[in-house]
């Protein structure tokens, strides 16, 4: 198996921070965590290309091709 790339270790990063939200949403509580955990996911997501839309959805989708993260949808 190749080495992760960047992008592979971002999105990763990525869908752990959203899977910690929405475990933390659905429990109630935790505001200032979850106030956290929205600004990591803004600035990750932001650094990695998606826009606002995408972002304020917590709609991410990639492109892969075997093992690893090619691109990003953005639209």
């Amino acid at each position: 198996m190749s080495r992760p790339t960047l992008l592979d270790t971002q999105w990763q990063q990525l869908m752990a921070l959203c899977e910690s939200e929405a475990s933390f949403r659905s429990k109630g509580g935790y505001y200032r965590l979850l106030k956290l955990l929205a600004a990591d996911i803004e600035r990750l997501a932001t650094e990695m290309g998606f826009s606002s839309r995408r972002i304020a959805s917590r709609d991410f989708r990639s492109r892969r091709e075997g093992d690893h993260i090619v691109g990003i949808v953005v639209d």
